[in-house]
């Protein structure tokens, strides 16, 4: 009877590691995809509840917004706070209870007076994401107004910054971290005045806040992301 011929155990070896190094390259690449969907998807929840908020408080005899004063943040964040399941109320710049240091994208901390680690009072809530606010004034545009925002183009009542994931890491813009303008009705999504795709890329990650609602940044009406 003819013997079959098997595999050495040399061979064996040897193809157990190069399986072992391809695994080693794929596999933390596919988690990092997997994670960035994760925060994706939270990102839109944050969205969807913070436009919510916004609608309740319009809803009622008396909208608490409409008393708070030019850059009165803390009072924009304790408008809104009753409408959001808070565990944290924080002051100061990071870190603190709300939110570690960040940085954008790029590792900047600042972009055209955008600083991802300002001072401006924040929240935690019970789902894990914090929120960072900054008031500007209660006469802005409305949602119908703009495709997305960048702080120079619109008139805008203020802006939150949400980190889908609170305290742990990544801490970055475009990743963990995007922008919010608040309008009269509503919340719409931030860029930068530079091109969308490279900015979310490779820039200060800013435009990905308005990339990821907008479905790659494609034709977008604010009011949408209300319904």
């Amino acid at each position: 009877m003819k013997k079959k011929k098997g595999f050495t155990l040399s061979e064996v070896l040897i193809t157990l590691g190069i399986i072992g190094v391809v695994a080693a390259i794929t596999i933390p690449t596919l988690m990092t995809k997997i994670q960035e969907k994760q925060y994706q998807s939270q990102y839109k929840k944050i969205f969807s509840e913070l436009n919510q908020a916004v609608r309740l408080l319009q809803a009622a005899d008396e909208n608490p917004l409409a008393d708070c004063e030019t850059f009165a943040n803390t009072c924009f964040r304790d408008a809104l706070a009753p409408k959001l399941k808070v565990v944290h109320k924080c002051e100061g710049s990071a870190p603190n209870a709300c939110q570690e240091t960040s940085t954008f994208l790029n590792k900047a901390l600042n972009y055209q007076g955008v600083y991802v680690n300002a001072s401006w009072p924040a929240i935690t809530t019970l789902s894990g994401y914090s929120v960072k606010f900054r008031y500007h004034r209660a006469n802005c545009a409305s949602t119908a107004d703009a495709e997305t925002a960048w702080a120079g183009e619109i008139n805008n009542c203020g802006w939150v910054q949400v980190d889908v994931n609170g305290k742990s890491k990544p801490n970055v813009v475009g990743k963990d971290i995007f922008f919010l303008a608040l309008m009269q009705d509503g919340f719409i999504p931030f860029h930068t005045t530079d091109n969308k795709i490279n900015d979310c890329k490779k820039g200060t990650g800013i435009s990905c806040s308005s990339l990821y609602i907008n479905n790659g940044g494609q034709s977008f009406n604010g009011a949408k992301g209300l319904n």
